[in-house]
Parts: C-alpha cells; structure tokens; sequence
C-alpha cells in the first residue's frame, strides 16, 4: 500500500516509533536519566523586567562579593596546603558559606554529621548547587568525576578543596581511588560522595551505582584493620521553596541542574530569582562491616529516597530494618 492509501495517523506512528522504543528503553532502565525540558520559573512566568533587574543588581553583587574573595582565597589556599595541611578545610568552607549567602541560599538542617569517627556521606545529586551548600557546612571534600577537574575556575576550586577525582572510564584505577579514599578517612576527614553518579531532576532519586561505592567499601575494609572505625552515613538533598513558595513536582525539576544544561545558564537564571529554601535531611550513620556492595548501595538509596520523601510530602520518615553485614 502506498502512502497515499494510509491514515496519517498510521504513517505518524510508523515514523515515531523508533524514537518511542528507545525511550522506552530508557525509561525501564532507570539508571539512566531521561532529561526532560525545565520548566519556567515561578519568577519567569511573572514580571520578566523584575527578573531582569534582579538579575542584574545580583550579578554586580556575586562580581563585587565573590570574585575578590576567591582571588585572594585561591592563592591563601595554596599555601595553606604547602605549610599547614591540616587546617585545609577552613578557608574553602569558609568561602562556599559566603557564595551560598551571597547566592541566596537558605539552608534547614535535620539531624546532624557524624563527628565521633571518620564518615563517609552519600547522597543524592541535585544541583551543582549541592557543592555550595554542602561545602559551607563543615570541612569537607567531596569525590568528582574526572572531568571536573579541567573546568575553569570550579576545578582549580575543587582541588584546593582536595577533591578526589575519579575516572569512571578506566576500572584500573579502582585500587588507587580505594587507597586514596581510604587514607583521607583514616586521617579524619569527611567525605562526600553522590550515591547516583550523576545529578537528578530533583524529584526522585535515581537507583545509587554500586561501582561506586566498590572502591570505597574495599578502602574502609582495609582501613579499619588497625581499629579506626569508618561511618558511612546517608543525606537527603531536597529544594524545597524559591522565592518564597513551596516547589512541587512542576517546578522542583526547574531548579535542579541535570540533562544537558549548561552551567552559564543555569547560574544567569539563578540570579533572576529570588531566595532558595534547601533542606537537609541526615540519616544514621552506620558503620561497615564485610558485606555486599549492591546491597549497601541499595540500602543507602533506600535510605535517602524515603528522607527525600519526608521532605516533599511532610510523612513521617519510617525505620527500617536492615541485615548486620550490610
């Protein structure tokens, strides 16, 4: 049969139904995002000559109170690292509290940081946002992807905040991330990890990669062994309000910094809005014994979804019940 001797209907469907399979596809693997285009921001949908003056009036104040700052702090961080290791963690924590205050950022914190032992934090990712907020709590360094690390400007950053970059593209160098984070824990610090491997939408928690946390368990095993406790502890990240109202599912996605997004966007519509409400929500920290990596990596992501959960919908975050090897 021609063309011509079929319904449109059936020539639409035969033309999208390559496109509809694989996104099917995508969708039933749900380690995979399926980005999907923001929507407009409560103050875009507004006055947009209001969002165009506040943009501008926030710009020249993130120019006049940010940039000084990290010039000076930058070269200040770089002999602190030379001379004085162990007071690293200060200045950069000291700096992110100060880009989040200037940035607008309005923290709540549930529950506190393990303090008693080196910790481990896994969490979920939202927003490059995530760093500032995280950052300005205490010290602490946070493990990135290697890419991050040829940015301008934000990898010169991360790595006078000692990051851990790690190369997911080569499994050779899982021995050599382990030791890494193994040693940074011994020696007291608190680490962060985002349990997804990537950022979501801000609505839901994508399945926690079990490669990630293999490195990471192998370091504590062998780590522990002169007697060091290693904590592992999950957060809950969630943006609950901008400018004043309450985010929900609509416009949740609008906030979060995922997909195909550029950094330079994001923060040009950042600063065209008003305040944003970030609560944290940590959980218990635990400590490690011999177990499975798959079944830490889905308790920790069982963990972190139901705090997400408490969050966005007022419930109650229920206990629960896990096996001692985990």
């Amino acid at each position: 049969m021609t063309d011509e001797g079929r319904s449109l209907a059936v020539r639409r469907r035969e033309r999208l139904a390559p496109d509809l399979r694989e996104l099917l596809l995508k969708q039933a693997d749900l380690s995979q995002e399926v980005p999907r285009k923001p929507l407009a921001w409560p103050s875009e949908r507004a006055a947009s000559g209001v969002s165009r003056l506040r943009f501008v009036v926030r710009a020249a104040v993130c120019l006049v109170a940010i940039v000084p700052f990290m010039v000076v702090g930058m070269g200040a961080q770089g002999l602190i690292l030379r001379f004085w290791r162990n007071a690293a963690g200060a200045l950069p924590r000291a700096f992110l509290w100060w880009v989040g205050k200037v940035l607008g950022l309005r923290i709540t914190v549930r529950g506190n940081i393990a303090r008693e032992a080196p910790v481990l934090v896994v969490s979920n990712h939202v927003s490059w946002l995530d760093i500032v907020v995280l950052g300005g709590l205490v010290p602490l360094s946070f493990v990135a992807k290697s890419d991050v690390a040829g940015w301008p400007i934000i990898g010169t950053l991360a790595r006078l905040q000692r990051s851990i970059f790690v190369d997911r593209t080569r499994r050779t160098m899982t021995a050599d991330i382990a030791r890494s984070i193994g040693h940074r824990l011994v020696a007291g610090d608190t680490i962060v990890l985002f349990g997804e491997g990537t950022t979501g939408d801000g609505n839901r928690v994508l399945p926690f990669r079990p490669a990630l946390l293999a490195s990471v368990r192998e370091a504590m095993s062998a780590s522990g062994a002169n007697g060091t406790p290693i904590l592992v502890q999950p957060l809950s990240i969630v943006y609950s309000s901008l400018d004043g109202l309450p985010l929900g599912r609509a416009d949740r996605p609008s906030v979060a910094w995922y997909g195909d997004m550029s950094l330079g966007s994001h923060l040009t519509r950042l600063l065209a809005i008003g305040p944003i409400d970030v609560t944290l929500r940590f959980g218990e920290p635990f400590e490690v014994s011999h177990g499975d990596r798959k079944a830490l990596a889905k308790r920790l992501g069982e963990e972190v979804r139901s705090m997400a959960a408490e969050i966005a919908n007022g419930r109650p975050h229920p206990a629960v019940v896990h096996s001692a090897d985990n």
